[in-house]
């Protein structure tokens, strides 16, 4: 063997020197140190995994017993007698950076369809909280420091802090559990820690109110007379405002619509949203009226297939564009009083065409799709009919939001009920006879039971008068017939012997 290349002769010699289970020695260079090479548990607990090792030696009897206790070690580990060099699984999670394990998270969340908003902004809530909790590594969770903060945040000691709302606190918790139950899905926690934390009622700090239809046709005049703002022009943002009421799209939803979104020459014109533009990640269709498809077909002539159908601004400038348009038709409506000064002060101290009410409800550019909702509501509209217009998850969020709106149909569905008559009965004798008008007073069936004694069913008013009279038996149909006949049940003595008919 001594013409044999270096690597062959050294594995060679090495696996015949060694049996099965026990391992490989080898060299990758004739003078170089032995490696060892075996199988064993894989370290995430998922099957059996090949190692491979050196020695550290070029001793081939000290790298023999290196290699047989890798090896005795690895057995002991598979049998469950020793913990696997470096920790469990879930030891080497806990002891891993918050911060790699974000990162699945989120590449995770983005395999799953979430929009990089939903990502950036869970992400964010959890990278910021962790640093201000002081956590390192997956196993510093502990609900007891998210809920300090949780308080602190939501009553800061600095002033010039802002406070935390119950929906920015529900976001954390929400942001929080969201990822927990994640690690505990992929195997990196046993069980979720923070599991006890409750979420804040998410009570909104703003309500909105919905436009009154006199409140729309001044808005939709004034707006399509008004100047460009936010780089739109007063009829574009008209037409934007009278789509939104009428479809109850969102501001991102309106964002994303393009001109192949629009079926206008259909029988029933509609918009067509893709799944990755809506909230609940479902493809929608939204109907729209004759007048309003008349202007989008004038509107979008010059719009490419692909192009935006509004050149609309970012969604946190939709508010402000819509309440510098609500403020113009308030003034044009004011103006309107003249030299009446009565009716000038009486406007002024209206809440029409006022971008926040007294009560405290304001308008921005969601409250169109809830002006959509309400205006379906108190036209009559079913609950079912509304929450299928307005998309919601369930009957239950539209009762919340528009049950006081919705017609009471309760008088009327009463009268809607069947009317049902009532069936007369006909008693016949034995004979299918009609009885006489003794045996008429005789209830429907007689039975004979043991020591004498007589069941009879009689007339209600009968039973009442006194004794039972005698006379054929009548009998009935059936049970039913008995009952609805008002019969009752009676049991009389009869001397023994047979019955006389």
């Amino acid at each position: 063997m001594a013409n044999e290349p270096e690597g062959n002769a050294s594995q060679r010699v090495s696996k015949r020197a060694r049996g099965n289970g026990q391992g490989t020695l080898f060299r990758k260079k004739v003078d170089g140190p032995w490696y060892a090479q075996w199988y064993g548990p894989h370290p995430d607990g998922k099957g059996r995994k090949r190692f491979s090792r050196s020695t550290g030696t070029r001793s081939k009897s000290d790298a023999e017993r290196i290699a047989r206790s890798w090896i005795e070690r690895a057995k002991l580990e598979e049998a469950g007698l020793l913990a696997p060099e470096g920790g469990t699984p879930l030891q080497r999670h806990a002891k891993a950076s918050i911060a790699s394990h974000v990162n699945d998270f989120s590449a995770s969340k983005r395999a799953e369809g979430r929009t990089e908003k939903y990502v950036g902004d869970t992400e964010g809530m959890i990278r910021r909280t962790a640093e201000e909790c002081g956590w390192k590594v997956l196993g510093d969770l502990a609900p007891d420091e998210l809920e300090r903060l949780i308080s602190r945040k939501m009553a800061p000691t600095d002033e010039t802090d802002r406070a935390w709302t119950n929906r920015t606190a529900h976001k954390c918790v929400t942001a929080w559990r969201t990822f927990c139950r994640w690690c505990v899905s992929d195997g990196r926690l046993q069980a979720d820690p923070l599991a006890r934390l409750k979420k804040p009622a998410p009570h909104r700090e703003r309500s909105r109110r919905f436009l009154l239809p006199e409140e729309w046709s001044w808005l939709r005049t004034a707006t399509e007379g008004a100047p460009e703002r936010f780089g739109m022009a007063g009829s574009e943002r008209a037409l934007l405002y009278a789509v939104a009421l009428e479809t109850g799209l969102r501001a991102s939803e309106l964002h994303s619509l393009t001109r192949s979104s629009l079926r206008l020459d259909d029988e029933r014109p509609h918009v067509i949203l893709d799944a990755r533009s809506t909230k609940n990640r479902k493809a929608a269709r939204q109907y729209l009226r004759d007048d309003v498809v008349r202007e989008l077909a004038v509107h979008v002539r010059t719009v490419m297939p692909g192009g935006r159908v509004f050149n609309m601004p970012k969604n946190t400038a939709t508010a402000a564009m819509l309440r510098a348009d609500l403020a113009d038709a308030r003034e044009a409506w004011i103006t309107e009083a003249g030299a009446d000064a009565a009716e000038r002060v009486r406007r002024e101290g209206s809440d029409f065409l006022a971008s926040e009410d007294h009560d405290g409800q304001v308008v921005d550019f969601h409250a169109l799709r809830h002006t959509c909702g309400a205006w379906a509501s108190m036209g009559g509209a079913s609950a079912k009919a509304v929450q299928t217009l307005m998309r919601h998850s369930t009957i239950t969020l539209t009762l919340d939001v528009y049950g006081h709106l919705l017609p009471d149909e309760a008088a009327e569905t009463v009268q809607r009920l069947p009317a049902v008559e009532r069936v007369p009965l006909r008693l016949t004798g034995t004979d299918d006879q009609p009885v006489s008008s003794e045996g008429a007073a005789v209830g429907a069936a007689v039975a004979v039971v043991s020591g004498g004694a007589v069941c009879a069913t009689v007339d209600k008013e009968q039973a009442s008068e006194g004794p039972v009279p005698h006379g054929p038996v009548a009998e009935s149909a059936d049970a039913a017939d008995l009952k609805s006949a008002w019969v009752k049940p009676v049991w009389v003595r009869v001397p023994p012997g047979p019955l006389s008919p």
